[in-house]
């Protein structure tokens, strides 16, 4: 059976789960551009430097990549231990400029893939505090925006949420208009290079119930699959979906305390 080569943006693919989407493509014959603020040896076809809370510097990385790819993965993030406005720009406005500055190349029947985060629970209720997010298109008026939030809220569960929110509202007009479809995936803790950071800004005995409630944390080998077919024509139907992948730590939350058995 021959597999027609795709080719593949994966955006964060220096470390992490990013690195391993992109070596996942790489293996199975696919074109990857892999895209990093640092140079790096991720096994991909072209490496591509870009610094993602630029907006210019991503106009250039746009211009330079070109047309005609299949998938946009955008991987990228950065923890709450980083300043509020990086994780916010790179996180999510990063996504949002990489993901309209790419739809128009893309070949149709292709897909985007974010990755989001377990941290955005509770997105569904503040849909109209993240407006005003939503309505931020640079970054000096995201900047605006978060400067008139509760500083206690955890910024980076609210550029995740921002992540779902922006995914969904763009998911039926990538499709209709360019036959892309946009889906994002919320992991769990993982075990990556920036999990420390995680512990430090979550708070290590946080994380530690969850890989209680699940026996373990994650490694990017139980994240990357679900990327690659959300990414796939096997998931040619579904379209502004979040896909928790966690071990069912969030399940049990919105309908009562797992059966013990």
């Amino acid at each position: 059976m021959v597999v027609q080569q795709r080719r593949v943006v994966v955006v964060g693919a220096g470390s992490g789960i990013g690195a391993a989407t992109a070596a996942y493509f790489h293996g199975r014959g696919d074109f990857v551009a892999a895209v990093d603020l640092r140079a790096g040896d991720t096994p991909a076809g072209r490496h591509e430097r870009c610094d993602l809370r630029d907006p210019a510097a991503i106009a250039g990385l746009l211009r330079d990549l070109g047309p005609d790819w299949d998938l946009l993965a955008y991987v990228a993030g950065v923890p709450g231990t980083a300043p509020a406005g990086d994780v916010l720009t790179v996180n999510y406005l990063g996504l949002r400029l990489m993901a309209e500055g790419m739809l128009p190349s893309m070949r149709r029947g292709g897909a985007i893939v974010g990755v989001a985060s377990v941290a955005a629970l509770g997105w569904q209720q503040r849909v109209g505090e993240l407006a005003g997010l939503l309505e931020a298109t640079d970054r000096a008026a995201v900047l605006d925006w978060q400067a008139g939030q509760d500083p206690a809220y955890p910024v980076y569960s609210t550029s995740k949420q921002a992540v779902i929110v922006y995914a969904k509202r763009l998911a039926p007009t990538a499709w209709r208009e360019f036959g892309v479809r946009v889906n994002t995936v919320s992991p769990g803790p993982t075990e990556t290079p920036i999990l420390p950071d995680f512990e430090e800004s979550m708070g290590k005995d946080t994380l530690e119930v969850v890989k209680a409630a699940v026996g373990r944390h994650a490694t990017v080998h139980d994240i990357v699959p679900v990327i690659a077919f959300l990414g796939s024509a096997d998931a040619g139907w579904i379209n502004g979906q979040d896909i928790h992948v966690d071990g069912g730590f969030v399940a049990p939350l919105s309908v009562g305390a797992p059966i013990e058995l």
